[in-house]
This record gives C-alpha cells, structure tokens and sequence, in this order.
C-alpha cells in the first residue's frame, strides 16, 4: 500500500489546469449476464475549467465540502463506508472500467455526440484529461441513464437580475458535478464505493468468485455439497461478499482455524449441523451464520458482553 500512497501523493501536485479535457458518454447494454458498451465523444465549450476543477477537488478537496484524500485502503468485497478524506485503491482490470477504457482509446473510430438526443439512455461519464505524460479517466454515474423524453417534462427555470428566466429543457444535459472515481495507470482511487459498484459489474464478479470459492470450500471438506452452498447463497449480494470475504482472510485453509470454530459452535450451540464426516451440512437458513464465522466475523463486546458480528473490523494494536 506504501507505492500507492506514494502515487496518490505525486498525483496531488500534478498541474490539473494544465491538462487537456475530452468528455465521453458511456452507454451500456446488457444481454445473457454479460455488459457491452459505446462511448461517444462529446465536444465540450467552456466546461474544461469546471472539469479540471472537479478533478483537482477529487484528490486535493475544495474550500466547499470536499475533503482531500489523506488515506488509502484497498478495495474489498465487505468494506467500510468511506470517511471523508479516505479513498479505496482498486485494480483498474478488476472491473469493466478497463472495458470502456479500452472502448475509449478507439478514439476516432468513435461516434460523436451531434444530436441531443444522442444522449438518450447516457449510463455514465467518462472524463478524460491528459498531458505532459499523464493521463487520468474520471468516472461520473449518470443517476437512472439520461433521458431527453423525461427531461421534457420538467421545468428548468434560472433566476437573473431579478427575475426568473425559462430554459428550454431540450437544450439542457444535467450531470453531477461529481467524480466517483479515477483510473491513473493500472490502478483505480475511489471516493463513491457505492458507484463505484454499481457502476461496474461487480455482482457478476461476486457471483463468479462464488463458484470459485465455494469450490474451494468443498476441497478443503468443509462443507458437505457445494451445490448446496452455492444455491443458499444464490445472487444475495450480502452473502455474495461474505463468501467473497474469505478469499482476503483464507481462515478456512487453516485446519486449526476450523476445529477452533466447530469447538465454539458446540459451546454456543449454534445451529450449524455436520455429516458424519465433519463436514458443516449448509443451507439457506444457516449460510450466513456459516459465513460470519468462517471469516471470524462473531465476537463478544467488552463492555456490554453481549455477541455481535461485524463484517468490517480494525485489528487494535
């Protein structure tokens, strides 16, 4: 983590009104479980200073209400929210990010943007700045995909000198003014983890490593059917990044580990039952139990002594 650091560190003097802006709709499609995507370059007149502003905020924060980012930790399944000046490191490839990059780098082998209405169903914004040897892409979720039907229907007033001035809404493309995140190199800083989510594939990853995983569980004897876990956890997101969770931790590689926990178990009396070989007989009424304690995530509180689980913990020095 030291080397990220490091970088987010020289990336915080780099000269942001120096760099050259390009703005890039993202439109997404999905079909059988799998993403395909377009981006359409789209000419920008007298936004690149606002751009570049948002991206000098995204690392260095605003007088307004941004902090800087003063820590890093790395992406993980189970996470904690964000504190204001701490950003998640992730690795570009991990998600479809590289996907659109790599659309985006076609460069004029992509359409522009003419028309408006080109940017109907618009699922995200790229922004991508770029000089003197750097190169940075900025995500931007579009909240439920733009459309110029909906924006229609709205009413856009301005108040000037006084008096307020109708907008004529189908000249207008509202965004946030916003970063979630930003790919420099084959790494990728994060400040909106929920976007950053949803606005990549990672259900379909979780879902992948689940089998992967599950897998693995069976080789170890753990658990008495691997279908029986896969199918307990089924798409539930939750259970999905607690499974995910022991790819971090691998307590269940630890024999040790696993006769520690089956001792709890019995002393609790946690409804976890095993077959006649020790292996833990899992279904969806005690696979998250499972979960939670193949990844040590049960513990008695000091004060109140009460028994807690907590999917994010800090070890205490």
């Amino acid at each position: 983590m030291q080397d990220k650091i490091q970088l987010l560190e020289q990336l915080k003097t780099t000269n942001f009104e120096a760099l050259d802006c390009r703005l890039w709709v993202v439109k997404k499609n999905s079909r059988g479980g799998q993403n395909t995507y377009r981006t359409l370059y789209a000419a920008i007149d007298g936004l690149d200073a606002d751009l570049k502003n948002t991206l000098k905020s995204f690392f260095i924060g605003n007088q307004n209400s941004i902090e800087p980012i003063n820590g890093l930790s790395e992406y993980q399944a189970l996470t904690a929210e964000l504190d204001e000046d701490r950003a998640l490191v992730d690795g570009k490839d991990d998600t479809d990010f590289s996907t659109i990059i790599e659309k985006i780098e076609e460069g004029a082998d992509n359409e522009p943007v003419i028309e408006i209405n080109s940017f109907n169903n618009a699922w995200a914004l790229v922004f991508e700045f770029s000089g003197a040897g750097n190169k940075f892409y900025a995500f931007s979720k579009v909240k439920g995909g733009w459309n110029l039907k909906s924006a229609r229907t709205a009413k856009n007033w301005v108040f000037n000198e006084g008096q307020f001035k109708k907008v004529e809404a189908e000249n207008i493309f509202s965004f946030r003014n916003a970063i979630d995140f930003v790919a420099y190199g084959n790494d990728v800083f994060i400040r909106d983890k929920a976007n950053y989510e949803l606005g990549l594939n990672i259900r379909e990853g979780l879902e992948a490593k689940r089998d992967l995983l599950a897998d693995a569980l069976a080789e170890q004897g753990i658990v008495a059917s691997v279908d029986g876990l896969k199918v307990a956890i089924g798409t539930n997101k939750t259970l999905l990044r607690r499974l995910v969770a022991i790819e971090q931790t691998r307590f269940f590689e630890d024999q040790v580990f696993i006769e520690e926990m089956k001792t709890v178990i019995a002393e609790h009396e946690f409804d976890l039952e095993e077959n006649e070989s020790g292996q833990f007989i899992i279904d969806e009424n005690n696979v998250d139990l499972f979960l939670k304690l193949v990844n040590d995530k049960r513990f008695i509180s000091l004060i109140k002594k009460q028994m807690v689980d907590a999917d994010v913990v800090e070890v205490v020095e």
